[in-house]
């Protein structure tokens, strides 16, 4: 039996990056062995185990052999007779395929080293486009390494609008492309992975809501997505970007906008697992997003209306990670000054003595009114406030 580290702890060890996990490959056992030797049982479709002390994971080597259409359309072979090579060239990329024995020997039989040298994401080999998820991990990939300089390679871009072209996307299950679209959103650079998927025809296979016309070409740009790339790490605020730059490629009409922008959200969430965090920021991005832009002549009674539709008293920190987001967008500055104000204005009220006004009062109808009448007070004065 011999064992290999394998995957992306090799790639990343080379890039120079943290390592965060370790994946292992054993050629020449069984999972009657591993179990023997005190290895955990873990995979579904293939051998995945367990190690008893580390818990890393040790996946017998194997070869792949495409059956069916789809991510699950594949048989395995995990004999003993498996080599270390042909484990390796069931990879995606070249920078994946790479091993490192116990001698701490690399073992590179695809160039994945070349290809960490000239900054390029390569398909090991033909077997890259049966399996339609390998798409979406290059773009998520080229986000990754974007700032590294890396790309994908012109050959493999070719394969990739090749299996875009084929349908083949068409069979990968929505959970699974909406973990490669939260993976991506959540690191830098999402426009990268989203711009990739563009530009192989992927894009409105994977989200069918972009292609509303199909005679009508719409060219993405992500734009406000890549401003705020390198500042925002909260992923449900990147989403949330992300569908108001397509909505945005559509009209200039704010209103328009604002409704399309929830339509096309209303349809991401029949189609793909959106966590509900994800949705109600989004939500209260548009609303805030036509209001916001007219700051400089808001009234106090439409800031009102913005906070409490937003349910910004109760759940300050999620209005506040919207806000955020409108501040790195305000590249000019124009709104800095209203930003904090509001932010004043959410602390003041939340300092309201509620319970000295409920026990003042007891008809609920007259509580709400006094409470908004204390915060419209509150508002006027921040916003008479240079």
């Amino acid at each position: 039996m011999e064992v290999y580290l394998v995957g992306g702890a090799v790639r990343d060890r080379f890039l120079g990056l943290p390592i965060v996990e370790k994946d292992w490959c054993v050629v020449g056992s069984s999972p009657e062995e591993m179990k023997k030797r005190g290895f955990q049982s873990v995979g579904k479709d293939f051998p995945v185990f367990l190690h008893p002390e580390t818990k890393e994971e040790y996946a017998l080597a194997r070869t792949e052999k495409k059956i069916k259409p789809g991510y699950h359309g594949f048989d395995f072979n995990t004999s003993k007779n498996v080599t270390l090579f042909e484990d390796l060239k069931r990879r995606d990329l070249s920078i994946n395929a790479m091993a490192i024995d116990k001698n701490d020997n690399l073992i590179d039989p695809y160039n994945g080293m070349d290809d960490i040298n000239q900054k390029k994401l390569r398909h090991v080999s033909k077997a890259f486009d049966e399996d339609p998820v390998r798409v979406l991990r290059t773009a998520k990939f080229a986000a990754r390494f974007h700032q590294l300089g890396f790309s994908v390679h012109a050959d493999t871009q070719k394969i990739m609008k090749s299996i875009s072209d084929d349908g083949e996307l068409d069979h990968l299950v929505s959970d699974r492309v909406w973990k490669e679209m939260e993976q991506a959103l959540s690191g830098n650079d999402p426009h990268v992975f989203f711009n990739t998927l563009q530009n192989c025809g992927a894009l409105i296979r994977l989200l069918p809501e972009l292609n509303i016309n199909k005679d009508a070409k719409i060219k993405y740009s992500f734009t406000t997505l890549k401003k705020i790339a390198n500042h925002s790490y909260n992923p449900a605020v990147n989403f949330s970007i992300f569908i108001y730059d397509i909505e945005r490629a559509k009209t200039s009409d704010n209103d328009e906008l604002q409704i399309n922008f929830q339509k096309t959200l209303d349809s991401f969430k029949e189609r793909l697992p959106i966590p509900r965090r994800f949705a109600e920021i989004s939500s209260i991005f548009i609303k805030c997003k036509n209001i916001l832009d007219q700051s400089e002549s808001l009234e106090t009674n439409s800031i009102l209306e913005l906070l409490e539709d937003s349910d910004a008293f109760r759940r300050t920190e999620r209005f506040n990670t919207v806000l955020e987001a409108y501040s790195i967008l305000d590249t000019e500055k124009k709104n800095q000054n209203m930003f904090k104000k509001i932010a004043r204005i959410i602390l003041a009220c939340n300092n309201i003595q509620t319970k000295k006004i409920i026990n003042d009062e007891t008809n609920p109808k007259k509580i709400r009114e006094k409470i908004s009448q204390e915060r419209i007070r509150l508002i006027s004065r921040e916003i008479s406030k240079k």
